[in-house]
């Protein structure tokens, strides 16, 4: 009799990377064989699923931790540090109490490898797909100074700072389309349900319609007799470019570059991750890790690969042998003033405060940014609806008011 697939867990390592899937299979060799030949993953373990833990497995992946979440588990830790709680204890404790299934099952596995002996930074490691790489390299650091209190207090500070910022960039590009996109919606539904009412009544009449008219009936023909197509056609687009973007590194590179030049938007995303790049480069020299590993760690927090690629570039600059602001200046990464701190910060030996100083700097002028963006986009949309309700007026109640008077004229 043929044996049913059944779903396994596969851990294991790919690119030097930890990752973690699930596959159907046959058998545990089938399982490893898939997991080496078709996803080229080196296999550490794999574990046959039943059907409740298989459930339990996709609840956690649709889980999602924030960077909100992080830094009040880093700030909890921190203070439990403080007050000289075993961290074993301290980990069991945030589990207990946190209120997200995934998070608690991440600190649940840490604590597993705390009672196996191992180091708390490892326990972080093997879940660097949550918490970065930047976290576990300044935990070790923190185990080797004695001062982990601290470090847990700075690594709350940069999640909370992040969370602020993500969420205020996000504000400001998502609400301002959705509102548009709502006008939009709202106009099409007024052409499609509204305009054809008056037209009957226009033809019944033979009025002599203005091009205002004229131009609403050609758009109402369009989604009439073309709407669905188009739709289809927008949805196919859509979900070619979602995959070109995914799949393909040059477009989604070019894509980066595109959205680096749009106004305002552009130059939000750049000082945001400039000041990603310098705080997360503060936070670890002033833990003491070195700068090329430091630089290397703070290349990972950009997300934007064509600022990225300046930054990589900065990074093999340093390890030549050049100073940061060298780097920085011949890779055009960073502005000039940001530039003369760092230059300043290098010669006095007080980098980690300069460093700090440009994030507060560009964390203030995204801030900026963002205000004057919004401040911008409320009255843009209202002009925007103004137009468009003035050309639905201008077609709709100007051959009504033609026929109006000639009515009147009619009557005498």
């Amino acid at each position: 009799m043929k044996k049913l697939p059944q779903k396994y867990l596969i851990k294991g390592i790919k690119d030097n990377q930890n990752v973690q899937i699930t596959l159907l299979s046959t058998s545990y060799e089938n399982a490893k064989e898939q997991s080496l030949h078709k996803y080229n993953i080196y296999p550490i373990e794999i574990k046959a699923l039943s059907g409740f833990e298989f459930l339990h497995l996709q609840i956690l992946r649709l889980d999602r931790i924030t960077s909100q979440d992080i830094s009040a588990l880093f700030l909890q830790i921190s203070i439990m540090l403080s007050a000289s709680l075993p961290i074993l204890e301290i980990i069991e404790i945030c589990a207990k109490n946190t209120k997200k299934p995934k998070l608690k099952h991440i600190l649940l596995e840490i604590a597993y490898r705390l009672n196996l002996g191992q180091k708390l930074s490892i326990g972080f490691k093997e879940h660097r797909d949550i918490f970065g790489d930047m976290v576990w390299n300044m935990i070790a650091l923190g185990e080797k100074s004695g001062d982990l209190s601290e470090i847990f207090k700075m690594l709350s500070k940069h999640s909370i700072r992040e969370y602020k910022n993500k969420n205020k960039l996000k504000r400001a590009l998502f609400y301002p389309l959705l509102v548009f996109i709502s006008i939009i919606g709202a106009f099409v539904g007024l052409v499609l349900f509204v305009l054809p009412e008056f037209l009957v009544m226009f033809e019944e009449i033979n009025a002599n319609l203005p091009i205002f008219t004229h131009i609403l009936m050609y758009i109402q023909s369009f989604f009439v007799e073309l709407g669905v197509i188009f739709c289809v056609f927008l949805v196919i687009c859509i979900f070619l470019l979602q995959r070109f973007y995914k799949h393909s590194f040059a477009f989604r590179y070019k894509c980066h570059a595109l959205i680096l030049h749009l106004p305002f938007i552009g130059e939000i995303i750049r000082l945001n991750m400039f000041y990603q790049y310098t705080f997360s480069l503060f936070l670890q020299l002033k833990s003491s890790i070195p700068l090329d590993m430091a630089l290397s760690l703070s290349n990972n927090t950009i997300s934007h690969l064509t600022l990225k690629a300046r930054f990589v570039q900065v990074l093999e600059s340093v390890k030549n042998g050049k100073s940061l602001s060298l780097a920085l200046t011949q890779a055009n990464a960073i502005d000039e003033i940001s530039l003369a701190l760092i230059a300043a910060g290098e010669q006095s030996g007080k980098l980690p405060k300069m460093l700090e100083i440009c994030a507060e700097r560009f964390e203030e002028s995204t801030q900026e940014k963002i205000d004057f963006l919004i401040s911008l986009v409320e009255p843009l949309l209202s002009l925007i609806m103004g137009v468009l309700l003035l050309f639905l007026a201008l077609g709709i109640f100007v051959p009504m008011w033609d026929m109006s008077t000639a009515a009147m004229g009619g009557m005498y």
